[in-house]
């Protein structure tokens, strides 16, 4: 039986950053260039022509959606949308006192 579940995996911050969908209640938005409206199953960004690596949700996830969405998506590393702010946020503060 095949099931999802969460796992945690050292990856590299800055390639997050460029290579995200985050995915929100009614659209989702590139990471790397901020722009916004894209397609929840877009691979790439129509804006920057970034390729999505990784994806990350706003909100609390339904299982068979997620699994849907991996279904649709094989080749994207789903991350936890608050563990990616909370890394961002540890980044940018230990930057300022530098």
């Amino acid at each position: 039986m095949s099931i999802l579940i969460r796992v945690w995996k050292e990856l590299d911050l800055a390639d997050i950053e460029k290579h995200t969908l985050i995915v929100g209640e009614l659209s989702s938005d590139c990471s790397a260039c901020k722009h916004i409206g894209i397609d929840s199953k877009a691979i790439q960004c129509p804006a920057c022509a970034t390729h999505f690596k990784y994806m990350a949700f706003r909100r609390k996830l339904e299982m068979h959606y997620l699994k849907k969405m991996k279904d649709e998506l094989p080749g994207t590393t789903f991350i936890d949308f608050d563990d990616y702010k909370k890394a961002i946020g540890h980044r940018d503060a230990r930057d300022l006192f530098k």
